[in-house]
């Protein structure tokens, strides 16, 4: 019988939740997972960012830098898994792109985040197979999936279950059955640091970051794990 994949959200680093790593590795162990997918925006690269930086921020090697602390201390807990490129994890290569060149003058991918080769990297998207199900669950970070019921559209127009992040204001599953099968889609929310400077731009928002991961147990089976922050301060 496959085990539970624990689904990690946009972290962010350095600009991350100080309890994140704690919360996965509680979460992880509870529900007695196996593998292990991060849904993308593993880091931040905000001083790097095309919109402006703010002005009390790292430098970009400083930045850089944490931000490697915190994975290095991810693949130390998980030391296998699968990364989906977020549209923040892609800065360094959108950049090289704009000064015409190619992406044969970066690191390897693994190189760039401090991840291990047991970790596998995906560019856009990832499938997780079941042991006994013929249909799989498709996890992607989620860009062009916004809002509330981005996750459940995305579910409906790929017609299977489907995970991701990126909105970082809405987390939760959404089911449907037909008479075929049931699916479901699910945000996973984040584990940035709301309270970051990374995270100033929402500090007006109306809708606030929802903390906490998922737990796919099957293509018809999933939970969101809230986060309680007051434990993982």
């Amino acid at each position: 019988m496959t085990k539970p994949v624990l689904v990690i959200p946009d972290t962010h680093a350095p600009y991350h939740h100080k309890g994140a790593l704690s919360f996965l590795k509680d979460t992880y162990d509870a529900y007695g997972c196996g593998d292990v997918v991060h849904v993308g925006d593993l880091f931040d690269f905000h001083y790097s960012s095309y919109h402006t930086s703010e002005i009390d921020a790292h430098n970009a090697l400083v930045e850089y830098d944490k931000a490697r602390e915190f994975s290095a201390e991810m693949a130390e807990l998980f030391p296998k898994g699968t990364l989906i490129l977020g549209n923040h994890d892609r800065i360094p290569q959108r950049k090289l792109s704009d000064a015409g060149i190619g992406e044969y003058a970066m690191k390897s991918q693994n190189d760039l985040f401090g991840l291990p080769k047991s970790w596998k990297i995906k560019q856009q998207y990832h499938v997780m197979k079941f042991d006994g199900w013929s249909r799989d669950v498709l996890v992607e970070h989620g860009v062009n999936s916004n809002g509330r019921g981005g996750a459940w559209r995305s579910a409906e127009s790929k017609r299977c279950s489907y995970v991701q992040g990126h909105c970082h204001s809405f987390a939760g599953i959404q089911w449907g059955t037909n008479f075929k099968d049931t699916i479901f889609g699910m945000n996973v929310g984040a584990l940035a640091d709301s309270h970051s400077l990374a995270q100033r731009y929402g500090k007006f928002f109306k809708t606030k970051q929802v903390s906490g991961c998922g737990v796919v147990f099957s293509p018809e089976m999933a939970v969101f794990e809230k986060m309680d922050e007051g434990r993982y301060l």
